[in-house]
């Protein structure tokens, strides 16, 4: 798997695939209470999650993530001009 940081930037989402897990409804049919526990987990960490359709291949932030919840290191990165949208 590629990390969503290569080549000198941060890869994010453009959009929210359509079964992100940060859209109205449980799309992707989690345990209650698991996205909130994720995002909890991600901002301890100042990580990331990455969009689960790209797992397999070259990894990016998740749209919805970024959107609603993008940690420091995320928001030093988009004002330093690091993140690409993909």
């Amino acid at each position: 798997m590629k990390p969503v940081y290569r080549k000198g930037k941060v890869h994010v989402k453009k959009r929210m695939c359509k079964t992100c897990i940060f859209r109205k409804g449980n799309l992707m049919r989690l345990s209650p209470g698991r996205v909130e526990e994720m995002v909890a987990a991600t901002a301890q960490a100042q990580s990331c999650i990455p969009c689960h359709e790209t797992l397999d291949r070259n990894q990016a932030v998740c749209a919805g993530f970024f959107k609603k919840h993008a940690t420091q290191p995320l928001l030093v990165a988009e004002r330093l001009g690091y993140v690409k949208l993909v």
